[in-house]
């Protein structure tokens, strides 16, 4: 192994350490609770030597979150594949997006504003735009499991996925109960199947 070789090797190690490290840390104290001198100090790097890997605490996060948005997307493939049709597909689809903001509220708060907040955040653009490739690729699990049977998939998935954003968002703003979510998402889910019923092709 050449010596470019070795310091790569030596460089991606670093880097993976700093993300399993605040990995556990968000885990356990949430974004806001971490700083990175204290990943500095868990690993016992000085805090240049996590800024030769990333520039910023937002671009760690962001870095785990990618990690996170293939798991969803695993999970609403998953609903597709397991559903009995598409009524039953979409609210699979519904139950594994609330799954994932149950378990990892932090960064679906991530998900919703880095688009409009994106400069706030401190995030390179080669990873917001892959971030944003990753919702477009949950939205397109979406409309997959309504194209079999909707007329108009596309619009229908765009509707769903906003509507259950804008209700999490309501929540993450305190306009709305966490208590209040599932009642609100399986009456929007009614609502919206209901009013476009004649959408759907006959079998």
């Amino acid at each position: 192994m050449g010596v470019r070789e070795r310091k790569q090797r030596e460089y991606e190690k670093r880097k993976n350490l700093i993300l399993d490290t605040a990995r556990k840390m968000f885990r356990r104290k949430s974004f806001n609770g971490v700083t990175l001198d204290e990943i500095a100090h868990e690993i016992e790097f000085s805090k240049g030597t996590i800024y030769s890997h990333f520039e910023s605490k937002e671009e760690i996060f962001a870095q785990i979150l990618l990690e996170h948005l293939n798991r969803l997307i695993d999970y609403l493939k998953q609903a597709s594949k397991t559903s009995s049709g598409t009524e039953d597909g979409v609210r699979r689809a519904l139950a594994a997006y609330l799954r994932f903001y149950d378990q990892h509220p932090d960064y679906c708060r991530l998900l919703f504003f880095v688009d409009v907040l994106s400069d706030q955040y401190r995030i390179p653009d080669t990873l917001l735009k892959e971030i944003r490739r990753k919702k477009i690729a949950c939205l397109s699990e979406l409309q997959h499991i309504l194209t079999k049977s909707a007329k108009d998939a596309k619009n229908l998935a765009l509707l769903l996925w906003g509507m259950i954003n804008g209700i999490l968002q309501l929540v993450e703003s305190r306009q709305v109960n966490r208590g209040d979510l599932n009642r609100l998402i399986d009456l929007g889910f009614t609502v919206v199947m209901s009013g476009l019923a004649n959408r759907f092709t006959s079998p």
